[in-house]
């Protein structure tokens, strides 16, 4: 199966939580993805913000294992590329929705 990055649906749920910011689907057409976390981290991301994504995974055996994963890590950088970008945006419309916020409030 080849992986068209701009076919691919990004679905994001803001949270409001001190730890995990959101949740995030993956949608491939035929099948989707869910469980994929944004959480606060003491290392920064490609942004510079600290913030990590983590796939959906499971524990056991006193460690968390994967469920979704792309052994092609050019890819996965690509696809974290992606959903960062999907973040930034969601998060921005969240903030101005709930904060009662229109583009022309903003300075320039």
């Amino acid at each position: 199966m080849k992986i068209e990055l701009d076919k691919i649906g990004v679905k994001i749920k803001i949270l409001d939580d001190k730890k995990t910011k959101a949740i995030i689907g993956l949608d491939f057409g035929d099948f989707v993805v869910k469980g994929f976390r944004v959480q606060e981290s003491q290392y920064e991301n490609y942004k510079g913000d600290l913030l990590w994504l983590t796939p959906p995974s499971y524990q056991g055996g006193g460690r968390y294992h994967p469920m979704f994963y792309i052994p092609n890590k050019e890819l996965w950088k690509d696809m974290e590329v992606k959903i960062w970008g999907e973040y930034y945006k969601q998060q921005d419309e969240h903030f101005k929705k709930r904060l009662d916020i229109t583009d022309d409030d903003l300075p320039i």
